[in-house]
């Protein structure tokens, strides 16, 4: 899903007013805004300004099955109002209610001048968690663009001090030498993005 589509789905499931056909009075009602589940919220000076923004992130129950797909939002407070300057999906479920979010972290994690957002999803017992990575696209913005996808039975953060480094699980199953792998994950200047550095699992 592109981002702009992403945009206007999400825009439809936050308007907050429903017009009632029919009664001929052009009568409304307040439509209750959709329930954000496992939500987390990070303050933050993004754009360096004397006001903090905030960025969330969440899950929200979606389709006939209710299943979870997971957003990220940039929230900000201008001239007495709130607004969104972005709302980004993250994770689709597959189909299991099961799935969806886990954990996540926003603030500077590979130690330069930008903010990162990471955000761990559950898919399934086959394919296991899958590590999301947005980086601010400029120092002092409020946009953010994805930089990179790790997936891995069972993922998690083996350093918080930034430069952080990320553990991650390979079992047997999934490897190609039939063998359980621990890979430890480093931030590479050069590269600009983590990489695996220690028992890694070609890809």
């Amino acid at each position: 899903m592109s981002r702009k589509t992403a945009l206007a789905s999400v825009a439809v499931l936050f308007s907050a007013l429903l017009v009632l056909p029919g009664s001929g009075l052009g009568s409304s009602r307040l439509v209750p805004l959709p329930k954000l589940y496992r939500l987390h919220t990070f303050k933050l000076n993004l754009d360096r300004d004397r006001a903090k923004e905030s960025v969330q992130v969440f899950d929200l129950h979606q389709g006939q099955t209710a299943t979870p797909t997971t957003y990220f939002r940039v929230r900000d407070r201008r001239k007495g109002a709130i607004v969104y300057p972005q709302i980004t999906q993250v994770f689709r479920s597959p189909g299991s209610r099961t799935s969806g979010l886990v954990q996540a972290w926003a603030r500077n994690l590979n130690a330069d001048r930008r903010v990162e957002i990471a955000v761990r999803d559950y898919a399934t017992a086959s394919v296991g968690e899958v590590l999301t990575l947005y980086r601010q696209q400029k120092v002092r913005s409020l946009a953010f663009v994805e930089l990179q996808k790790v997936v891995g039975d069972r993922i998690v953060i083996s350093r918080r001090k930034a430069p952080v480094r990320w553990k991650i699980l390979i079992k047997a199953n999934h490897a190609p030498d039939g063998r359980d792998h621990h890979e430890l994950w480093r931030w590479s200047s050069v590269k600009k993005k983590w990489v695996c550095k220690t028992d890694c699992v070609p890809r």
